[in-house]
């Protein structure tokens, strides 16, 4: 269908909003994009972009202002808790292929990448506006807070997230979320500067140190540091004061309470849910609004990135809108399948209160990923890649 003049309404200016809205107006569309801060900005810290979103931005421009801000991550290592002798047994051990990486990057860098391609393009913005629902019809529009309606659209995408209130699909919140805290790199510390580290005792506890470069052009380099709390608990933590807390970082990994003592973290929580991707007549959800998982295989920014991709190509190739949310669903609905039930099947053995589970993967899955079969069949479940979701959305036409 032509995309020169369609008219779209996207709610949230996250990494799939902003993406979405950048490839729509550059094709021509006039993109209005609603959120609910003052000014569009980040939430959360930092995170590995796969080769699958790294091909989504290379196609949109932008690879080499993430690759120019970001840190190359080539391995993946968790091991048990060893105190200051080092870790402990290797549990979790991925490596890319020699040819491939990932880059591990800010939120914010990200964030201020896409929004100014997406400015560029000519992109809209209304900020100071929180979409409570849709209002359905042959050309739908969101209503906002304090029940204003938005001019109808030929096209609306919620965009928003696991919290989306669009629908009444309810989403279940996963016991255990995490602080998160963006601290100085240590250029001279015990952490690799390529690797995502991790570190745990049992599944209850895992503490992580993640490279992740630089905000801005000339800023220092930083690292993301990430710690595992059930959610019931953050009160607790809270109340128990820093000290309590960097004794227990002491106890799981001394070299990481540099991190600690410096870190302002925020709790994150997390949900699972696979939601109805169609919400309505002309409506449809991407990302963690329609498949929101735990953060166990750090696909999300990137998922979400596909799906922007797969639906601005479905909308280019196809006569009718209904008909490219067909196709759309087509391209996605595997992919999106297989990693919505990798995330159920695996976080317990990462993030649980199970005894089971956690003795299991230290017997068995630690092991088993270091065989050459399955760390390569592993080493494409966590880049992304398995069943070629970039292949099958034909990026190459973006």
């Amino acid at each position: 269908m032509k995309i020169d003049g369609l008219e779209v309404a996207i709610a949230g200016a996250g990494i799939g909003g902003l993406s979405l809205a950048t490839m729509l107006a550059r094709g021509g569309a006039k993109v209005v994009v609603y959120d609910q801060m003052e000014a569009p900005q980040p939430v959360g810290s930092g995170f590995v972009l796969q080769p699958t979103g790294l091909a989504i931005l290379k196609a949109m421009g932008l690879f080499d202002a993430i690759a120019a801000r970001g840190q190359v991550i080539t391995r993946m290592h968790g091991a048990l808790a060893g105190g200051s002798s080092g870790p402990g047994k290797t549990v979790l051990e991925i490596s890319y292929p020699v040819d491939g990486h990932g880059i591990a990057i800010q939120r914010v860098a990200l964030f201020d990448l896409l929004l100014s391609a997406a400015i560029a393009s000519g992109v809209r913005f209304e900020t100071n506006a929180r979409t409570t629902g849709i209002i359905e019809g042959k050309r739908p529009a969101l209503t906002l807070d304090g029940g204003r309606a938005t001019p109808s659209a030929d096209l609306v995408v919620d965009a928003m997230g696991a919290s989306s209130p669009i629908g009444h699909d309810p989403a279940k919140e996963l016991n255990y979320g995490a602080l998160w805290a963006t601290v100085p790199w240590p250029e001279n510390g015990p952490f690799h500067p390529h690797e995502l580290e991790q570190r745990y005792e049992r599944a209850s506890h895992m503490a992580g140190v993640l490279p992740v470069g630089t905000a801005r052009d000339g800023a220092a380099p930083m690292a993301t540091f990430f710690w595992s709390l059930r959610n019931r608990e953050i009160e607790a933590w809270r109340n128990a004061g820093r000290d309590a807390w960097l004794e227990r970082v002491n106890a799981l990994w001394p070299q990481a309470v540099p991190l600690a003592e410096v870190a302002e973290p925020v709790h994150a929580r997390y949900r699972h849910h696979t939601r109805k991707p169609v919400a309505g007549c002309g409506v449809i959800r991407i990302g963690d609004a329609w498949h929101a998982t735990s953060p166990q295989l750090g696909q999300g920014a990137n998922m979400a990135m596909i799906d922007a991709a797969s639906l601005f190509l479905a909308l280019a190739r196809a006569p009718s809108i209904d008909e490219a949310f067909a196709l759309h669903l087509r391209q996605r609905g595997p992919h999106v399948w297989l990693y919505q039930t990798l995330s159920v099947v695996l976080t317990p053995f990462y993030q649980s209160d199970s005894r089971i589970l956690p003795a299991m993967r230290d017997i068995a899955i630690g092991p088993t990923t270091r065989m050459p079969l399955v760390r390569q069949l592993v080493s494409r479940l966590v880049t992304g890649d398995f069943l070629s979701p970039i292949k099958r959305i034909g990026l190459e036409e973006l």
